[in-house]
């Protein structure tokens, strides 16, 4: 796919003739694109999707930019991947994005990545008991990693008896990746990475299209669940999620009432504004552990889709 780029000119600067560039490789790792993989371009942002870092959507400045300077690429790709993996609606990548922006949703230690690229293999094979196989030069993003790190992490698993692997092989076309063939996850690393997953039973909720009929609240709702959901998840981040939602929820108090009790509605915000959301009063309950934030989380989004869902049914 082709796009046009234009440059500001005085009126007496000389015509000048847009440069028409082609749009052919992931400017995050810079693998080919096929045809099949991109969207049409139908504003300033560019969209696809492949096998290695899952949906991305970049404006054309930070295409651009990404060809041009040293960036933690594998960070910003696994940050593509997971968001897919989990059903999310892809980050925009801009240039504030990839200098800075990045960093609060990525791992920072190579332990964390070990625990993240375990939680991410129990998603989508363990919970199956599924025997899989990796390729370092292909899968490197589970991991928030390049091929050689993606290695690393592997023999870690392996080593801490997070995963078996019957067979280990090198690729020479893939510049002598390791694939892994016969991956299982054993008992040990499905319990670990049990303990990194939600344990509320309405994480199906993360992935439900919550429309209010107000954009702008839709996109906070959508903020918090990014921020909830970023990795690494950190105490801050999710309280400020919260708070996001219990500011949403707030003015529709009364409103509420049209298809609560009034002492329902009451007794709700009374638990949830028991918690010490905004550190902000010293007769609340602290908050100190995530389990503690779940519950908050899921009960304000729970609330928050039901009466939209309700509001739409009789609005009719």
């Amino acid at each position: 796919m082709k796009f046009l780029t234009y440059l500001n000119v005085s009126r007496k600067a000389k015509p000048f003739k847009p440069k028409i560039m082609n749009i052919e490789k992931c400017a995050i790792i810079g693998y080919d694109l096929k045809p099949n993989e991109l969207k049409p371009l139908t504003s300033a942002t560019i969209e696809y999707e492949t096998e290695f870092v899952g949906k991305v959507k970049i404006t054309i400045p930070a295409y651009m930019e990404l060809f041009k300077g040293d960036f933690e690429i594998y960070l910003i790709a696994g940050i593509c991947k997971q968001r897919t993996i989990n059903g999310l609606e892809p980050i925009l990548i801009d240039n504030s994005f990839i200098q800075e922006g990045y960093k609060k949703f990525a791992p920072s230690s190579f332990d964390e990545k070990c625990m993240l690229l375990n939680k991410v293999l129990y998603q989508l094979f363990g919970k199956e008991n599924i025997e899989f196989e990796l390729m370092a030069g292909k899968h490197f993003a589970l991991g928030y990693a390049n091929p050689e790190e993606f290695s690393r992490l592997m023999d870690q698993l392996i080593t801490e008896r997070f995963l078996t692997v019957k067979n280990l092989k090198k690729m020479s076309r893939f510049d002598g990746s390791e694939i892994y063939i016969g991956v299982k996850m054993t008992s040990y690393g499905k319990e670990e990475a049990k303990k990194a997953l939600p344990k509320m039973p309405l994480f199906g909720l993360v992935n439900q299209e919550i429309e209010t009929g107000n954009k702008k609240i839709d996109e906070k709702i959508n903020h918090a669940r990014t921020l909830f959901f970023s990795e690494p998840q950190t105490i801050d981040n999710m309280r400020s999620a919260c708070e996001t939602l219990s500011f949403i929820l707030e003015p529709y108090r009364d409103s509420l009432k049209s298809y609560f009790s009034s002492k329902d509605v009451s007794d709700f915000f009374q638990l949830v504004n028991g918690f010490d959301i905004r550190h902000n009063k010293d007769a609340k309950k602290k908050i100190e552990e995530p389990e503690q934030l779940e519950w908050v989380f899921y009960s304000l989004l729970n609330t928050i889709n039901t009466f939209a869902k309700l509001e739409k049914k009789y609005s009719k």
